[in-house]
């Protein structure tokens, strides 16, 4: 098994690395059914589809045998066969550097990362986005970091395994070590960290509710959860606290992923491809010019990009297009009345007018998703005009049986 495990990976933007801590695993995550923290979130549809989810995991052992290992590794090799490495325990910041080299050539494809750290594997979190924070600053790629009884004012179990096995781990783990001191200095003093969750044990008697709370500059939100040290990591079911506040805070971060993402807009090489669609169909046989009708390609083709994007975001998307979709058709029945009152002469006036108006963005058109542009407004239009169940003319008098005549003509 490698150092990262996906769980699920459907080239979504979003990853969500979960991170065990000191002698834990993958196992970590699981509870008494067999059943993985992650795998309870991607039952979720909204998160399913936002976020691609994986473990990372990393060597971590109460009783360090290296030595002895290495040894028999070389007696091994004189015979011939090849072992595996010897492991040791590496300290909190040595693993940070693995985690972030994991990272950056196992997750580069991903924009944003959200690290869910259990105990020790928060710290190590911790120095990993320190360092990247270092050489990226605002550009760094954890947006959110979910802390599960982390310690970071360090925790007094940690003397045992320094005292009895000589832990390097357990050294870093000291409320009085300088690599806790260390770290949490440097957190305080960046003004760029994460969105910081911290859920803590109100039951945990190896980390305490305030050595589970970060110190940094903004306060952090913080989750009392009904949990030991262990159960924490691994809900029983759905109706557990530390489940649905995740979820909740996952599926927040989403909406405003959703309602923050830059949609760009696309070439649209005219060779055709659009000839048959009905909104092409309607401009036709309102007789519309043919510039106005290039433009209703160009926008028509670059609202169902959009649409695609933000369908792959979630519910959430769809609810805000759904939203937008009926105020456009609203504002064009108003535009409408208006060629049926003669305030406007034909249908390259109607067009045109519609058009102007959705530019000017009115008050009615406001959207939750600010950086959707008027373009991409306009077009919805057209996608609304592509449906044959709407009645939607660009002329008076025009119905399904113009669009079937029109059709017949053209031989299609």
């Amino acid at each position: 098994m490698g150092a990262i495990e996906f769980v699920s990976k459907q080239n979504n933007k979003n990853l969500v690395l979960f991170i065990h801590g000191f002698t834990g695993s993958n196992e970590t995550w699981k509870n008494e059914h067999g059943e993985g923290f992650p795998n309870m979130l991607l039952e979720e549809s909204d998160i399913r589809n936002q976020f691609d989810i994986a473990y990372i995991s990393y060597y971590t052992s109460l009783i360090d045998l290296y030595g002895i290992k290495s040894k028999t590794n070389k007696i091994l090799r004189m015979f011939n066969f090849s072992p595996g490495a010897a492991k040791r325990n590496l300290g909190i910041e040595k693993l940070g550097e693995f985690v972030q080299a994991v990272i950056r050539y196992q997750c580069e494809q991903y924009e944003n990362i959200i690290i869910i750290a259990h105990s020790m594997g928060g710290l190590v979190a911790k120095s990993y986005i320190l360092s990247e924070l270092l050489e990226q600053g605002e550009l760094a790629k954890v947006k959110l970091f979910i802390s599960l009884a982390v310690p970071h004012l360090g925790t007094d179990w940690s003397k045992l395994g320094e005292k009895l096995f000589k832990n390097v781990q357990a050294v870093d783990l000291n409320p009085l070590s300088s690599v806790l001191t260390q770290i949490n200095r440097a957190w305080i003093e960046n003004s760029n960290t994460p969105l910081t969750v911290c859920f803590y044990g109100q039951y945990d008697d190896v980390v305490t509710e305030e050595s589970a709370i970060l110190l940094q500059s903004k306060k952090p939100e913080k989750v009392p959860c009904d949990d030991d040290h262990n159960t924490i990591t691994r809900p029983s079911n759905k109706e557990r606290l530390v489940y649905v506040a995740a979820r909740s805070v996952l599926q927040k971060f989403a909406k405003a992923s959703v309602t923050k993402q830059p949609l760009q807009v696309q070439e649209f090489v005219d060779q055709g491809q659009l000839d048959d669609e009905i909104f092409v169909i309607r401009l036709l046989v309102a007789d519309v010019h043919n510039s106005q009708i290039s433009s209703a390609k160009q926008t028509f083709f670059n609202a169902e990009y959009m649409r695609k994007i933000l369908v792959n975001q979630g519910e959430q998307a769809i609810a805000l297009l759904t939203d937008l979709y009926v105020k456009i058709e609203f504002f064009y029945s108003i535009a409408f009345g208006k060629l049926m009152s003669n305030e406007l002469k034909d249908s390259n006036h109607l067009v045109t007018y519609v058009h102007e108006q959705i530019v000017k963005e009115p008050e009615l058109l406001k959207c939750a998703i600010p950086l959707l542009s008027s373009l991409h407004k306009t077009g919805m239009l057209h996608q609304l005009m592509n449906k044959l169940d709407k009645d939607l003319w660009w002329a008076q008098g025009h119905n399904i049986q113009t669009i079937e005549e029109f059709r017949k003509a053209r031989g299609l």
